[in-house]
């Protein structure tokens, strides 16, 4: 029969099978933290500049003369094969009266020839004449021909020459300078209106040269005008200039407006170049106490939004006192700075405090 004190043991075991079975908790492990390489914002610069035509040609005669007019001025839109300016045509109606008297003269030089080179072979067929007679004849013809078409390319050249007393639009655009007055005396090829072509116009800035580098052919840009500046234009750089000004030591650049878009020449406009920033810092630095593992593959502790820890490994530029210098944390990354040997993978943690970023941020 079973005493009182063998039915409380068996009740005992009873009632320690029959409860749920206990597990360890997962240790939470207190750390501190700092942020490194905070998140920077997009960087952008801003030139400001000027509204200019794409191609902006020098028109003068090719002829030296006396300008007598000039029809249009600064700001007038000219149309192609408009006459912008004249010079006297005085000298060059003679030059072409010359070559006409001179053109006759030859016809008719070459005409004589023509009939004594005829009439030689006649004779020379009678034998009233000799054949060397007959070759001297023939001579003069050819040379009075050349000179016939000398004479006509004389005549030629001074006809020209009359019709570029008129300067003239060889294409639709826009006055933007005057180089030249009536009652000048003006050189073959000199210079007299300054023409805007129309078409593409351009925004033109100048660059310092410790910035040159960042602008390149072919990259998107905005670009603002001033009188309206609630309007953003998309330009393309369509060339940087391969050598500095030598007065401002800066670099012309040219931007490409899109068509229609309400510029006007001489408008002051500004070009805003924005610059993508990488996650990644290409370094930061951290104290010593953040960083373990071997020699060559060194690592830290980053703790995500759930306050879990994960290895990453890095690489060590260099030591500066207490700081480590590494590269290959992300921007704005949490990193654990004291107890990264207690760690775990996947570790839980708790955060005790976090330096300032400014302390983490590297050069």
């Amino acid at each position: 029969m079973l005493n009182k004190y063998s039915v409380a043991a068996a009740l005992l075991l009873l009632l320690g099978a029959c409860a749920p079975e206990v597990k360890p908790v997962a240790e939470v492990r207190p750390v501190r933290t700092m942020v490194v390489g905070g998140a920077l914002p997009a960087a952008a610069e801003v030139y400001s500049g000027e509204v200019r035509a794409r191609h902006e040609v020098p028109l003068g005669f090719r002829i030296p003369g006396k300008l007598i007019s000039r029809s249009v001025d600064v700001g007038a839109s000219v149309k192609q094969g408009q006459v912008l300016a004249k010079l006297d045509a005085g000298d060059v109606a003679l030059n072409a009266s010359a070559a006409r008297a001179g053109l006759a003269s030859a016809q008719a030089q070459l005409s004589q020839a023509a009939i004594d080179y005829k009439r030689s072979q006649e004779l020379r067929a009678q034998n009233f004449v000799s054949q060397a007679e007959v070759d001297k004849r023939q001579t003069a013809l050819i040379s009075a021909q050349k000179q016939t078409e000398q004479a006509k390319a004389q005549l030629d050249l001074a006809n020209n020459q009359a019709s570029y007393t008129q300067l003239l639009a060889d294409s639709d655009g826009v006055v933007t300078k005057t180089l030249a007055e009536p009652g000048s005396v003006l050189s073959a090829g000199q210079s007299v209106l300054l023409v805007a072509k129309a078409g593409a116009y351009e925004a033109v800035i100048d660059v310092p040269e410790n910035r040159v580098q960042a602008w390149q052919a072919g990259q998107k840009v905005k670009v603002v005008l001033w009188a309206d500046e609630s309007t953003s234009l998309d330009g393309v750089v369509n060339e940087v200039s391969p050598a500095a000004d030598p007065q401002t030591r800066t670099y012309r650049v040219k931007v490409t407006l899109p068509e229609n878009s309400g510029a006007s020449l001489g408008m002051t406009i500004q070009v805003k170049q924005v610059f993508a920033v990488s996650d990644t810092p290409a370094e930061v630095s951290v104290p010593m106490s953040a960083v373990y593992g071997k020699e060559n593959a060194m690592r830290v502790w980053i703790v995500d939004a759930k306050n879990t820890v994960h290895s990453r490994e890095v690489t060590v530029l260099g030591h500066q006192g207490q700081l480590v210098r590494i590269k290959g944390v992300p921007a704005g990354a949490v990193v654990v700075t004291a107890g990264v040997h207690l760690l775990r993978e996947g570790q839980t943690v708790k955060i005790l405090a976090r330096q300032s970023d400014s302390e983490a941020r590297g050069a």
